[in-house]
């Protein structure tokens, strides 16, 4: 994420969670899951927020930017660290949601929120290798179709056709994962009671394009899923409250790592 969007994006989740009755208090302590180089971690600890981070390949770690284990996809921090568990654009590279559905879930505290932003399976055109339904249609002919037409992301500007295919057919096997509706409501409940779509209030709230659809939402409410459909998923999970004294407020030291 660029780093000047980053506080737009701080603003987004907090709008959104507001939405859904959910206020994020200031101190709260903050984990983004996937973060990357760290920008949002930056952003909310400026924000007066408790941030943290981790990701499966962090080149720097630091204490508030960790990596996950690779073999295991454990998270480096101990049980119920977390009020607020976040990620962006990072569920379609997930290889096993249940696994990171119970790691986050772990790491949150009892009655702790988590929102999750990703690209839909049917998304038009898939954002990483820019060939269209891509989500979906992995086939070899698909992709050499797309190829042969001079299909090429950013990073492909000048490659052949066959090696644009290997290219693509590899990452999307081994980089992505997009699931359907019903898969991520299978997933998340595992894990999670009643996980809750949430794209309405991303409409609402969008710095970018979408906001234009809102009025057009307010009069047709099927707007919202079709966004959710062919553009973007949002979902909101809540950890049940199990124990109300590790509700009393935000940790005053930092995250354990899990032992």
């Amino acid at each position: 994420m660029e780093p000047n969007s980053t506080s737009r994006h701080l603003e987004l989740h907090r709008n959104i969670l507001r939405d859904l009755g959910h206020a994020l208090e200031p101190g709260a302590c903050v984990l983004d899951f996937g973060c990357g180089a760290g920008n949002m971690v930056k952003e909310y600890c400026a924000a007066g927020y408790d941030a943290y981070g981790c990701d499966v390949r962090i080149t720097d770690e630091t204490e508030r930017v960790r990596s996950i284990d690779p073999q295991h996809g454990s998270l480096p921090f101990s049980d119920g660290s977390f009020d607020f568990v976040f990620s962006d654009q990072v569920m379609e590279h997930v290889m096993d949601h249940s696994r990171a559905f119970s790691e986050i879930k772990r790491v949150m505290k009892p009655g702790a929120i988590s929102l999750h932003i990703f690209p839909a399976k049917l998304k038009p055109v898939e954002a990483h290798v820019i060939v269209p339904l891509s989500g979906v249609l992995q086939n070899r002919w698909w992709l050499t179709l797309w190829a042969v037409l001079g299909l090429r992301n950013s990073f492909q500007k000048g490659n052949g056709a066959r090696e644009v295919v290997e290219l693509n057919s590899e990452y999307l096997r081994n980089h992505t994962n997009y699931l359907s509706r019903s898969e991520i409501i299978k997933a998340a409940s595992a894990h999670f009671a009643g996980p809750v779509f949430a794209e309405q209030h991303m409409i609402k709230h969008s710095y970018g394009n979408a906001r234009r659809i809102y009025p057009l939402m307010k009069l047709f409410p099927l707007v919202a899923r079709l966004y959710s459909t062919f553009y973007c998923r949002v979902i909101f999970l809540r950890k049940a409250i199990s124990d109300q004294g590790a509700l009393k407020g935000p940790k005053t030291q930092s995250p354990d790592r899990e032992r």
